[in-house]
């Protein structure tokens, strides 16, 4: 018998809780945590799943030169200054009592902490790697009667890598010769973003995007919608991906919980609650769509008896729709799963889905697993 050598090279790290081992074989990167089994590739027999997220949040290094966890609830200043050094500062005493004031001033990469509060504004964000994040509370900007940021938004996202974390948005509405459909954040084409524990209503939109990629982490969307071209959020444009992790869609009062024409579009440990509006997902394009460990409900009141829409309006992107470890709550025995079939030959994917109330009416191209 021939012997086989396997060269095996060892890094140990430390991360927060414990060490990890990264063992090389055969250029086959794995990672194990101390006294763990090192990990194996996953089967492929199906979509690999990530394991869930943990909710660290936003980091820094304190002044012990250790790794600690932002709480933007908590002041994070001394003495009359609120925000911690070297961010630009807004609030009531603090050097900028405006959002606006502060973007005016704001630079490439810098950080805005807004403390807690009403704020009664809305504004355009064109600087790139700006994030802007409350804290001593979740300050709220409350859009009702305004003007919006060139009729759009709340907030305007016009520039690329900018997250928004920890604020309340709502009160957005525009005129109907205007296209009533006001967001509380507006990503424009070609931007890029990230909003992090925001809560958004009461408006004719959540988000509304044209955006090339969008991550949302954390959020709730509730009470928008306000005709049937708005919904609690919508990604539309020429949209390469969103990823959404650990968010609620819930109660719009017309249109969809969720609406996505992006390339891809990648939802994990969510919730989607139709009563009032249309579905809880809709995918009208086609495209790579992968939603896991998440609830979708749909109760009696809802408008459209349609949990999930797959291509209902083209086949922009060819691609498959698989709904893996879902949960899926219903309360009509006229709701529907409904593949639209414009993208010939690809299936919505049912992989251990459980269902709790009347099984929804499985239409079009859908396989289970």
């Amino acid at each position: 018998m021939r012997l086989v050598q396997i060269v095996a090279r060892f890094r140990l790290a430390m991360l927060a809780g414990g060490a990890v081992v990264l063992l090389s074989v055969g250029g086959l990167t794995c990672v194990a945590r101390a006294g763990d089994a090192v990990a194996r590739p996953a089967a492929a027999s199906g979509p690999h799943l990530p394991e869930a997220p943990s909710l660290i949040g936003a980091l820094r290094r304190g002044a012990n030169g250790q790794i600690e966890v932002i709480d933007p609830t908590k002041e994070q200043g001394s003495g009359r200054r609120l925000c911690r050094a070297g961010t630009v500062c807004v609030g009531e005493g603090q050097p900028y009592a405006t959002l606006g004031a502060a973007l005016a001033v704001a630079r490439q990469g810098d950080t805005i902490e807004v403390v807690g509060g009403t704020y009664h504004e809305t504004d355009d964000v064109t600087t790139n790697g700006l994030t802007i994040r409350g804290i001593a509370g979740r300050p709220h900007f409350d859009c009702a009667g305004l003007r919006l940021s060139g009729d759009k938004a709340c907030i305007v996202i016009s520039a690329q890598k900018v997250t928004l974390d920890n604020l309340e948005i709502s009160g957005a509405q525009i005129a109907d010769s205007l296209g009533a459909n006001g967001a509380c954040i507006r990503g424009d084409p070609n931007t890029t973003f990230t909003v992090r524990r925001i809560e958004c209503h009461d408006s004719q939109d959540g988000i509304l995007s044209a955006s090339r990629s969008i991550v949302v982490e954390n959020s709730e969307f509730y009470d928008n919608g306000w005709n049937g071209q708005t919904h609690n959020v919508y990604f539309s444009g020429d949209c390469d991906s969103v990823i959404v992790r650990g968010s609620i869609f819930r109660d719009a009062h017309v249109g969809h919980e969720f609406k996505s024409r992006c390339r891809k579009t990648e939802i994990s440990d969510s919730t989607f609650r139709s009563t009032k509006g249309s579905r809880d997902l809709d995918i009208p394009d086609g495209g790579d769509t992968l939603v896991y460990r998440s609830t979708l409900v749909k109760t009696a009141g809802a408008q459209s008896d349609e949990i999930v829409g797959f291509t209902a309006e083209s086949c922009h992107y060819p691609g498959d729709m698989v709904l893996k470890d879902v949960r899926i709550v219903d309360e009509r025995p006229d709701a529907a799963i409904h593949n639209f079939d414009k993208c010939v030959g690809h299936p919505i994917v049912l992989d251990h889905v459980t269902i709790e109330g009347p099984p929804p009416r499985e239409i079009g191209y859908v396989i289970k697993r």
